[in-house]
Protein backbone atom coordinates (compact mmCIF):
# COMPACT_ATOMS: atom_id res chain seq x y z
CA UNK A 1 0.00 0.00 0.00
CA UNK A 2 1.29 3.40 -0.97
CA UNK A 3 1.08 5.86 1.95
CA UNK A 4 1.53 9.10 0.06
CA UNK A 5 -1.74 8.96 -2.00
CA UNK A 6 -3.67 7.95 1.11
CA UNK A 7 -2.31 10.95 3.05
CA UNK A 8 -3.22 13.27 0.15
CA UNK A 9 -6.78 11.90 0.05
CA UNK A 10 -7.13 12.20 3.82
CA UNK A 11 -5.83 15.79 3.73
CA UNK A 12 -8.27 16.72 0.95
CA UNK A 13 -11.18 15.09 2.77
CA UNK A 14 -10.23 16.88 6.01
CA UNK A 15 -10.05 20.26 4.27
CA UNK A 16 -13.40 19.70 2.60
CA UNK A 17 -15.00 18.71 5.89
CA UNK A 18 -13.53 21.69 7.66
CA UNK A 19 -14.77 24.12 4.99
CA UNK A 20 -18.25 22.58 5.01
CA UNK A 21 -18.46 22.86 8.77
CA UNK A 22 -17.21 26.44 8.69
CA UNK A 23 -19.73 27.46 6.04
CA UNK A 24 -22.72 25.77 7.68
CA UNK A 25 -21.99 26.92 11.21
CA UNK A 26 -24.82 28.81 12.87
CA UNK A 27 -22.90 30.18 15.75
CA UNK A 28 -24.06 33.49 17.10
CA UNK A 29 -21.32 35.80 18.14
CA UNK A 30 -22.29 37.92 21.07
CA UNK A 31 -20.88 41.32 21.46
CA UNK A 32 -20.75 42.86 24.85
CA UNK A 33 -21.08 46.57 25.00
CA UNK A 34 -18.09 48.36 26.33
CA UNK A 35 -18.14 51.47 28.39
CA UNK A 36 -16.31 54.11 26.41
CA UNK A 37 -16.20 57.66 27.50
CA UNK A 38 -16.88 60.03 24.64
CA UNK A 39 -15.32 63.44 24.69
CA UNK A 40 -17.30 66.02 22.84
CA UNK A 41 -16.00 69.37 21.86
CA UNK A 42 -18.12 72.22 20.59
CA UNK A 43 -17.12 73.39 17.18
CA UNK A 44 -18.40 76.59 15.64
CA UNK A 45 -19.11 76.42 11.94
CA UNK A 46 -19.04 79.57 9.89
CA UNK A 47 -21.32 79.81 6.87
CA UNK A 48 -19.61 79.39 3.54
CA UNK A 49 -20.50 81.75 0.74
CA UNK A 50 -20.46 80.32 -2.72
CA UNK A 51 -20.11 82.77 -5.54
CA UNK A 52 -21.57 81.86 -8.86
CA UNK A 53 -19.04 81.41 -11.63
CA UNK A 54 -20.21 82.57 -14.99
CA UNK A 55 -18.69 81.26 -18.17
CA UNK A 56 -17.62 83.98 -20.54
CA UNK A 57 -17.33 83.28 -24.22
CA UNK A 58 -13.92 84.15 -25.64
CA UNK A 59 -13.92 87.57 -27.22
CA UNK A 60 -14.23 87.36 -30.97
CA UNK A 61 -12.82 90.50 -32.53
CA UNK A 62 -13.58 89.52 -36.11
CA UNK A 63 -14.00 86.57 -38.42
CA UNK A 64 -10.22 86.17 -38.64
CA UNK A 65 -8.90 87.17 -35.19
CA UNK A 66 -10.01 85.16 -32.19
CA UNK A 67 -8.24 85.73 -28.84
CA UNK A 68 -5.25 87.21 -30.62
CA UNK A 69 -4.85 84.34 -33.09
CA UNK A 70 -5.11 85.25 -36.77
CA UNK A 71 -6.84 82.53 -38.78
CA UNK A 72 -7.51 83.50 -42.38
CA UNK A 73 -10.17 81.26 -43.98
CA UNK A 74 -9.25 79.50 -47.24
CA UNK A 75 -11.17 77.26 -49.61
CA UNK A 76 -11.00 73.51 -48.98
CA UNK A 77 -8.94 72.78 -52.10
CA UNK A 78 -6.46 75.64 -51.51
CA UNK A 79 -2.83 75.14 -52.49
CA UNK A 80 -1.20 77.69 -50.19
CA UNK A 81 2.11 79.07 -51.45
CA UNK A 82 2.62 81.93 -48.98
CA UNK A 83 1.29 82.75 -45.53
CA UNK A 84 2.26 85.53 -43.15
CA UNK A 85 -0.27 85.51 -40.32
CA UNK A 86 1.75 86.13 -37.16
CA UNK A 87 0.66 89.76 -36.94
CA UNK A 88 -1.24 92.39 -38.87
CA UNK A 89 -1.05 93.05 -41.74
CA UNK A 90 -1.59 89.34 -42.39
CA UNK A 91 -1.48 87.78 -45.85
CA UNK A 92 -2.24 84.39 -47.35
CA UNK A 93 -1.80 83.50 -51.03
CA UNK A 94 -3.08 80.32 -52.63
CA UNK A 95 -4.20 78.69 -55.85
CA UNK A 96 -7.59 77.04 -56.26
CA UNK A 97 -9.39 75.19 -59.02
CA UNK A 98 -12.72 76.60 -57.79
CA UNK A 99 -14.67 78.98 -59.99
CA UNK A 100 -14.52 82.71 -59.29
CA UNK A 101 -18.17 82.74 -58.14
CA UNK A 102 -17.44 80.00 -55.61
CA UNK A 103 -14.53 82.03 -54.21
CA UNK A 104 -16.75 85.12 -53.99
CA UNK A 105 -19.51 83.15 -52.20
CA UNK A 106 -16.98 81.59 -49.80
CA UNK A 107 -15.67 84.97 -48.65
CA UNK A 108 -19.17 86.43 -48.53
CA UNK A 109 -20.04 83.70 -45.99
CA UNK A 110 -16.79 84.24 -44.10
CA UNK A 111 -16.70 88.07 -44.03
CA UNK A 112 -20.21 89.21 -44.93
CA UNK A 113 -21.19 91.47 -47.81
CA UNK A 114 -18.32 93.23 -49.60
CA UNK A 115 -18.49 97.02 -49.32
CA UNK A 116 -16.39 97.43 -52.46
CA UNK A 117 -15.86 95.36 -55.60
CA UNK A 118 -13.52 96.42 -58.39
CA UNK A 119 -12.10 94.64 -61.45
CA UNK A 120 -8.76 95.98 -62.80
CA UNK A 121 -6.31 94.33 -65.19
CA UNK A 122 -8.23 91.04 -64.97
CA UNK A 123 -8.13 90.97 -61.15
CA UNK A 124 -11.22 91.20 -58.99
CA UNK A 125 -10.70 92.98 -55.65
CA UNK A 126 -13.30 92.58 -52.91
CA UNK A 127 -13.14 94.64 -49.73
CA UNK A 128 -14.77 93.75 -46.42
CA UNK A 129 -14.75 95.29 -42.98
CA UNK A 130 -15.41 93.78 -39.55
CA UNK A 131 -14.69 95.11 -36.08
CA UNK A 132 -11.23 96.72 -36.30
CA UNK A 133 -10.08 94.97 -39.49
CA UNK A 134 -10.26 95.52 -43.22
CA UNK A 135 -10.12 92.38 -45.36
CA UNK A 136 -9.14 92.52 -49.02
CA UNK A 137 -9.56 89.50 -51.32
CA UNK A 138 -7.94 89.62 -54.75
CA UNK A 139 -8.92 86.93 -57.27
CA UNK A 140 -6.97 86.58 -60.52
CA UNK A 141 -6.84 83.99 -63.30
CA UNK A 142 -3.56 82.02 -63.50
CA UNK A 143 -3.65 79.52 -66.40
CA UNK A 144 -6.51 77.11 -65.55
CA UNK A 145 -6.61 78.04 -61.83
CA UNK A 146 -7.36 81.09 -59.76
CA UNK A 147 -4.91 82.82 -57.48
CA UNK A 148 -6.47 84.16 -54.31
CA UNK A 149 -4.69 86.72 -52.15
CA UNK A 150 -6.26 87.63 -48.80
CA UNK A 151 -4.88 90.63 -46.93
CA UNK A 152 -6.04 91.53 -43.40
CA UNK A 153 -5.11 94.91 -41.94
CA UNK A 154 -6.22 97.20 -39.12
CA UNK A 155 -8.53 100.08 -39.85
CA UNK A 156 -6.62 103.34 -39.89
Amino acid sequence: MNVQPAVKQLTIISLMTLSIVACSSNQVIEQTPTDKTMITESVSVEPVTVSETTYEEPEVISAVINNGIIDIPVLENAQIFAEFSDSLPAVINYFTSSAELKVIDFYKQAFGEAYSQERKHGRLTLKYTQAEEIMRVVISQQNNKRQVDVIINKKS
